[in-house]
């Protein structure tokens, strides 16, 4: 468990969103941004099971770009490499290059709904404290160490661990399997067959 702790707290990424998360809570909170528009706060981690099942499935595992260059690398360290090598901690979190590129777009999508920057900042904010939760969640699921001890944990690590040595096409949540079932997407390993292509998703075979 320990360990977990080390790792999460080690890697670039999760320090750079714990500072941004931190100065957005405070900056929603000492301008009283919160007391007004609070449920546009919880509205981003309300929907995070849809747009996590999205995410993953239509553009982690998009298609491989056959042409090398930066969009192909770019995959490939994003995810493609990740199912590879699970093992392999430096590709167990996002890369900073898709968080400000997502994040950017994020902040600039509330902003257009609201019209306003500084309450794009409630929304914004929930998707940060969000994403933290998720590097939280997916590296436990790839931590030796840690062993879940809920049954919805227990469960939660069989469904990625399916995924990722099964077959790659079904249980796509990673903090809750709420999209799989929506979806029709969440099944156990009895009830699909194995996939040869677990670690070589969407055309990756260098």
């Amino acid at each position: 468990m320990l360990s977990v702790f080390k790792n999460y707290f080690a890697h670039s990424t999760i320090i750079g969103f714990l500072i941004m998360a931190a100065a957005g809570l405070y900056y929603i909170f000492s301008t009283n941004l919160i007391i007004e528009n609070i449920y546009w706060f919880f509205i981003p981690i309300i929907l995070a099971p849809f747009y996590e099942w999205y995410v993953h499935k239509y553009q982690l595992h998009k298609q491989l770009k056959k042409k090398d260059g930066w969009y192909r690398r770019y995959q490939i360290i994003l995810h493609h490499g990740h199912h590879r090598d699970p093992d392999n901690i430096n590709l167990q979190f996002a890369p900073w290059r898709y968080l400000i590129y997502t994040y950017g777009q994020v902040y600039l999508l509330y902003s257009l709904i609201f019209f306003n920057f500084s309450t794009s900042m409630v929304p914004f904010t929930g998707h940060l404290v969000y994403h933290l939760w998720y590097e939280w969640i997916h590296l436990a699921h790839h931590s030796k160490d840690y062993k879940p001890v809920t049954t919805v944990g227990k469960n939660l690590r069989e469904s990625h661990m399916s995924h990722h040595f099964h077959n790659e096409n079904y249980n796509w949540g990673i903090t809750n399997m709420i999209g799989d079932y929506f979806f029709g997407s969440l099944k156990d390993n009895k009830s699909i067959k194995k996939s040869s292509t677990t670690k070589s998703i969407a055309g990756y075979t260098d």
